[in-house]
């Protein structure tokens, strides 16, 4: 690829090395970061490979890439043991023998010295770079190489360690490189309630070409986002054109089934409306075991709304701490429509709050019947002022059945929240 000075698009190419990422023994997160806070900053990724630690596949990548890309980032395989082959492979591929950095191997004597312990032929085999390599700092692993004026970013796979260098180091160096290169912005609409069919027939006629952006769909889990990709020559015209897609995009979906945008989860826009109104919120769940308890509370700050949460599993605790009279369960059953009343009211006075929800169901995969299959939940959700109950035939193993059901009563309270009126139920 001839390599224009100020090029329009920068494109890279990211190779993720080891084999444990193969063998699905580590998700890749790694490749998430990276392409995500590249593509923030105006870089993006033609090609994410994944390779093994072979250092004969290693070296035929590395050569493919050099043809195809503006910048190469490269993680793991930077270590002190036998399957650590990434300096050896560059060494190949770019036809630069391998060379101790001094300084780094003085740093490495000086900081095991300092424990007590001596520095083996491993550790000394990671101070051997390729000829012309820019040690990246000195307190972990990773090296720089402008090889055929490509800039090679050869990163730990250590996520903490990668991600600071790339923050600190590699996407600094890129923008100085590269100054002068079109911008990139993506746009995340969370639509609640509507199936990925349904949303794909509303914007079916959208004309995203004549909106100058890309459009796509991405289920996530009961919630379906709609991204937006806009590219233009700087940051303000990508949200001039963002903004307009948005607004088509809102009249088409509705208003009324978007919940947020970007990192606006249920969780925080749930949160916000809570705090706003000074409301507390208790929770009482059989099924899901604290799930919507333990969402609720990874955002910060949770505590101003959260009063408290119950796990009322058994039938005894949903009787002693809830107040659920054993008629009731004896006539409906655990799994009812009026047993998840009575667990959400029974929470909001207990706990004296403005808002309860209740939720109790069969996550399997034992314990279904024709009449209540594995999958059922009933979902409570109850004020001063009203209540409203629904009924949900969850599919998918167990812990699929109580993510949707804390999904679910996540979107309950968020209707009522933000206004929407529900059904009473009496």
């Amino acid at each position: 690829m001839e390599m224009p000075d100020k090029p329009a698009q920068v494109v890279g190419t990211l190779l993720t090395i080891g084999d444990e990422i193969l063998l699905g023994d580590i998700p890749n997160g790694n490749a998430h970061h990276i392409a995500r806070e590249l593509r923030a900053k105006g870089f993006r990724l033609q090609r994410i490979v994944t390779v093994g630690d072979t250092e004969n596949e290693i070296v035929e990548l590395l050569s493919q890439c050099l043809d195809k890309s503006h910048f190469i980032v490269a993680t793991g395989g930077l270590g002190p043991t036998d399957d650590d082959r990434t300096n050896s492979a560059v060494s190949k591929a770019f036809s630069r023998p391998l060379i101790t950095n001094q300084d780094y191997e003085d740093w490495l004597k000086k900081h095991l010295s300092a424990m007590g312990k001596d520095v083996s032929a491993e550790l000394e085999r990671m101070a051997a770079l390729p000829k012309g390599a820019v040690k990246l700092g000195l307190d972990m692993a990773g090296f720089f190489l402008l090889h055929r004026n490509v800039p090679c970013y050869f990163l730990p796979g250590v996520p903490g360690e990668m991600k600071y260098l790339l923050g600190n180091i590699v996407i600094p160096d890129l923008e100085s490189r590269f100054p002068e290169r079109t911008s990139f912005l993506k746009h995340i609409v969370r639509v609640q309630g509507l199936l990925e069919a349904e949303v794909n027939r509303r914007l079916r006629d959208l004309d995203h070409v004549a909106l100058g952006v890309d459009i796509g769909y991405l289920p996530q889990g009961r919630e379906n986002w709609i991204t937006i990709f806009a590219s233009a020559p700087n940051e303000e015209e990508c949200r001039s054109l963002l903004r307009k897609a948005e607004a088509k995009i809102t009249e088409l979906i509705g208003e009324r089934n978007i919940s947020g945008h970007n990192e606006d989860c249920l969780e925080q826009v749930i949160g916000r409306q809570l705090r706003a109104r000074g409301w507390k919120l208790t929770t009482a769940e059989s099924c899901t075991g604290g799930l919507l308890s333990r969402k609720i509370t990874s955002v910060a700050g949770a505590s101003d709304y959260l009063d408290r949460g119950f796990v009322t599993y058994s039938n005894q605790a949903k009787t002693e701490l809830l107040g659920v009279s054993g008629e009731l369960l004896q006539a409906h059953g655990a799994v009812s429509e009026q047993v998840a009343l009575a667990m959400a009211e029974g929470a909001l006075k207990a706990a004296r709050a403005d808002i309860a929800v209740g939720i109790t169901g069969i996550a399997g995969p034992e314990g279904g019947s024709p009449e209540k299959p594995v999958g059922t939940v009933y979902i409570a959700c109850v004020t001063r002022d009203g209540r409203t109950v629904e009924r949900f035939s969850f599919g998918g193993a167990r812990e699929q059945v109580q993510e949707s059901a804390a999904h679910a009563a996540l979107v309950i309270m968020w209707k009522m929240l933000t206004g929407e009126s529900l059904p009473r139920c009496d």
